[in-house]
């Protein structure tokens, strides 16, 4: 019977992981989405080795349009293409060297 076995050699193992999922900044937010002035959301993380999940949580309607952000130290913007200005979670997660 095949398995898996954790052979990665990057520094990020289940310990880290779950480290990572203790980490309060970890915990998804709530904002709305506000186009192409964007929505400024703040952390305090002092570098751009960050990366953000964003998720509508409602139906857009088929009017989110694209969806991006901008960089950094202690901010990232979100912006959307779309009319949609609804409401989105999101979690900024930073690089773990």
């Amino acid at each position: 019977m095949a398995h898996l076995t954790w052979a990665d050699d990057t520094g990020v193992n289940p310990t880290n992981l779950n480290k990572m999922a203790q980490n309060e900044d970890l915990k998804p937010t709530s904002s709305t989405f506000n186009g192409s002035t964007g929505r400024t959301l703040t952390h305090n993380y002092n570098s751009t080795d960050y990366m953000v999940i964003i998720n509508p949580t409602a139906d857009p309607g088929a009017t989110l349009g694209e969806v991006w952000y901008s960089k950094s130290s202690n901010s990232v913007i979100i912006y959307n293409s779309g009319g949609f200005r609804g409401a989105f979670d999101y979690c900024i997660i930073p690089y773990y060297a």
